[in-house]
């Protein structure tokens, strides 16, 4: 089917519903009808259930698509095809009314039809007056501003009582008026009071509104303890107070809390099991991999990437088959079945970040079986080995561009320590070609350059790769090796200056030169048995092809899996021990390191081991890198 053609970026504002519903035909095979509760109109911020019902006299599965927008030619994709019936919404920035779509398709005839209703969302304002109202979360609130003229914007300032200077921001909206402004006000601590007003910026003018109060409630669940082994002190960076984590372990779920240990926001999947947040996106919204149902039916881990606001809204959301069936579409052989050779986005895996054009760029998982003598393979010995892909989405969450591993990378070089996978082991991707599988790459990160780069992690190779991406027109091709025995001269005279089995590994503000990671020193380990993981940043000379160590440092842990890095607005650099030993288990460290090396403020979170966490002026401004 050909991808939505959309001449601008809407962000869906509200929620979206029943007044009248039309369907459309492509096949007379195929109908679907669509329905929502609760009925139009509505207050902006009310939470409305959709069901499509489709029927087709051919036989094949049906899967749904829902879109919406402010009109039936500006509608943005909020779910691709899935076989999953309903959906849930409850955007809120802007009142109005509002067209949703429900496509319906055949997968194996490829016959579609369309239904479409329209949806009234009112105002909350009381007059010409701002208001606060409660939300689902506890925590968080959403407030309600009379509307502002064209070429404006405004957004949202609030604090908690008694204290002095700490002051956050939501992110801006523009003004769009005749309809009212709305945000979902987030990073507020339980049972506590707060004050907030909007700020209207007219080119330099900026206007106030008048300041409202609002009590949080008091969540029913269960946050792990957070302590300070180093409590924050002058020399850290306070600046950036929200620790945002990303729990792993079974049974808990994202949580930011302030640097007094407080919870202030959290997120429970709908599906009940705990989803791989790979970051927050500027704005204040989050990408995250998640159990979830695909285009044919299927349920599984990481099957689903999905963006979400602060209160959980799914804004975008799309499965890793109807990723692999655009891909296959672009020329790639795929069959992710038992007897087959090579399956393409078989899930998603790792990461997934935001680029400044609005694409959306994922980390997949490529498998694909040998018999010619890669990797000790044979005739009477296949071996399959899990590669890498990396896909880049457009606005409306559309392949624009792909990249496959065994396309561009020597599949002979195996993984360094020898690393394999088995049909759910923990730390692998579902296996669809066989049981048992050489974990040749272990992809766990990509960034984005500014010179139009991505550079990718490979973990199990102790290498990081510079890609030609050129901004979604590139050929894929690799431009560097980073690491040992790679395409750089390293200038250090420790004894392992390299990084091994890294993580999140990003240059510093989408430059060229400064490169952070977290080194969790697997390969280091094998050799050193008491080394421990550092905080590790690089000068990378690309013209000179040498590397210039600038922080080593020593984090007092081994943390062999798991972890993340980030520059701080005070120049120092944020590093995750994710899953550190000797000190029993589980939990997980977040360490500031200074410019010199020196440690700072160290943050623990017991109970849990984390993939990521994140240092954050507010949850609406996305980490440096």
């Amino acid at each position: 089917m050909t991808p939505l053609s959309i001449k601008k970026r809407f962000v869906l504002p509200a929620v979206l519903f029943i007044i009248a519903a039309t369907s459309y035909q492509a096949a007379a095979a195929i109908t679907v009808d669509l329905a929502a509760l609760p009925a139009s109109p509505q207050p902006v911020g009310t939470t409305i259930s959709l069901t499509a019902t489709a029927t087709d006299s051919d036989p094949g599965t049906i899967s749904f698509r829902f879109s919406a927008g402010p009109s039936p030619n500006l509608l943005i994709m909020m779910r691709d095809y899935s076989t999953t019936n309903t959906f849930q919404v409850a955007p809120a920035k802007y009142d109005g009314t509002f067209q949703i779509q429900v496509t319906a398709r055949n997968n194996a005839t490829q016959a579609t039809a369309q239904a479409s209703i329209s949806f009234q969302l009112t105002s909350r304002l009381s007059g010409s007056s701002p208001v606060v109202s409660a939300t689902a979360n506890p925590l968080i609130a959403l407030f309600s501003a009379p509307s502002c003229s064209l070429g404006s914007f405004m957004q949202v300032r609030f604090w908690r009582k008694g204290t002095v200077g700490n002051v956050d921001s939501t992110g801006w909206l523009p003004c769009v008026p005749p309809a009212s402004m709305n945000f979902y006000v987030a990073g507020m601590r339980a049972d506590s009071v707060y004050y907030m007003r909007s700020e209207t910026v007219t080119g330099l003018k900026v206007v106030a509104g008048p300041t409202l109060a609002f009590q949080t409630g008091i969540p029913t669940v269960t946050f792990p303890p957070v302590t300070f082994p180093n409590p924050p002190g002058l020399q850290d960076s306070l600046a950036n107070h929200v620790l945002l984590e990303t729990p792993i372990t079974v049974g808990y779920f994202p949580v930011a809390f302030d640097l007094s240990g407080y919870p202030i926001w959290y997120y429970q999947d709908p599906s009940g099991t705990t989803p791989l947040v790979t970051g927050p996106v500027a704005g204040g919204t989050i990408l995250l991999l998640a159990v979830g149902t695909d285009l044919n039916g299927m349920y599984g881990p990481n099957a689903v990437l999905r963006e979400i606001d602060l209160t959980g809204n799914v804004i975008h959301e799309t499965n890793a088959a109807r990723v692999s069936e655009q891909v296959v579409a672009m020329g790639q052989t795929s069959s992710c079945q038992l007897g087959s050779t090579q399956c393409v986005v078989g899930s998603f895996t790792h990461d997934a970040i935001r680029l400044k054009n609005g694409h959306t760029v994922v980390l997949a998982v490529a498998e694909k079986v040998f018999t010619d003598g890669t990797q000790g393979s044979s005739a009477a010995n296949p071996v399959d080995i899990v590669g890498d892909m990396i896909i880049d989405l457009d606005t409306n969450w559309q392949v624009a561009w792909f990249w496959n591993s065994f396309d561009h990378l020597d599949v002979n070089r195996a993984a360094v320590l020898g690393e394999t996978c088995r049909q759910g082991q923990g730390g692998c991707p579902p296996l669809f070609l066989g049981s048992l599988a050489n974990d040749w790459l272990h992809g766990n990160s990509i960034d984005y350059v500014s010179d139009g780069s991505l550079v990718y992690s490979a973990r199990h190779q102790d290498w990081v790769f510079k890609i030609d991406y050129n901004n979604g027109t590139g050929t894929g091709d690799v431009v560097w090796k980073l690491g040992k025995d790679g395409d750089f001269t390293i200038n250090s005279s420790d004894p392992y200056p390299w990084f091994s089995h890294q993580h999140d590994v990003g240059f510093e503000l989408n430059g060229t030169s400064v490169l952070s990671m977290f080194d969790n020193g697997n390969t280091r380990h094998s050799l050193f048995p008491t080394a421990n993981s550092r905080g590790y940043v690089l000068n990378v000379d690309q013209t000179t092809m040498t590397a210039t160590p600038m922080i080593l440092t020593d984090l007092g842990v081994y943390s062999q899996a798991l972890g993340s890095a980030s520059l701080l607005l005070n120049g120092d650099y944020h590093f995750l021990a994710g899953i550190p030993v000797p000190i029993p288990g589980p939990y997980n460290q977040s360490i500031e390191v200074r410019p010199d090396g020196s440690i700072g403020m160290i943050a623990q979170v017991s109970n849990t081991i984390a993939y990521r966490s994140f240092r954050m002026l507010d949850l609406y401004k996305a980490p440096v890198n």
